[in-house]
């Protein structure tokens, strides 16, 4: 989503010491800031996957077409965000998703004053500081990893591809894999105990922010 984050950390040492020969003096290594998020999400992230209904049998057309909806009304303003923190010029064109998304809408039977007409979430991760950014861009980023395998279920099971409305779900197509990477090394190079805690506490709520923005838009299964 951005291109330069500055860091002062210093890398760790190449050969890892065992705790049977870790003086005890020295305090253990603390967990990477990507293992922290895994750890600290796992339990959001199963449950919100869970009540998706992208994959469940019972999927139909209108379903998944307020599903997109929803999905625009998180991502605009949340892009907005992003850009007025970073300026728009800053923000990396390829990580852009609101042109799929109205792309999608429109194949999906929306106009344009239906998609403006669309409700936004208010209630959005602040985004005040890199750290902030990180953690927001682990969920959002991290979310298009499965978007392949979705797009497959969503093919098979509606007819559904990128011309007719799923677009979306594949946003990076075969550049997802360079992406997550790329922003996997920048995660790695703010990576320091001073600012670890606000990249996880910052994921969490936009976990929390966009259960319940799907909640309120009415297109979760039941917990």
């Amino acid at each position: 989503m951005f291109r330069h984050v500055r860091s002062d950390r210093t890398l760790s040492p190449l050969v890892e010491i065992t705790p049977a020969l870790r003086d005890p003096c020295v305090p253990a290594p603390v967990a990477s800031v990507l293992q922290q998020l895994r750890t600290a999400t796992a339990v959001q992230h199963t449950a919100l996957e869970a009540r998706l209904p992208l994959t469940h049998p019972q999927l139909d057309l209108d379903t998944y077409k307020r599903i997109i909806a929803a999905y625009y009304g998180f991502h605009l303003p949340l892009q907005q965000s992003i850009e007025r923190f970073l300026a728009p010029q800053a923000v990396d064109p390829a990580r852009q998703k609101i042109p799929a998304l109205i792309k999608d809408l429109h194949a999906l039977g929306l106009d344009d004053l239906q998609i403006e007409a669309l409700p936004l979430c208010t209630e959005l991760p602040a985004i005040d500081s890199v750290a902030q950014l990180l953690g927001v861009m682990y969920v959002m980023e991290g979310a298009t990893l499965g978007g392949q395998v979705l797009r497959r279920i969503i093919a098979d099971r509606l007819g559904v591809d990128a011309d007719s409305g799923g677009e979306f779900l594949d946003v990076y197509g075969r550049n997802t894999g360079h992406l997550w990477k790329a922003f996997l090394k920048q995660l790695a190079e703010f990576d320091t105990p001073l600012y670890n805690t606000e990249v996880v506490q910052s994921a969490r709520l936009t976990f929390e922010s966009f259960q319940t923005w799907l909640e309120r838009a009415g297109v979760l299964n039941n917990a």
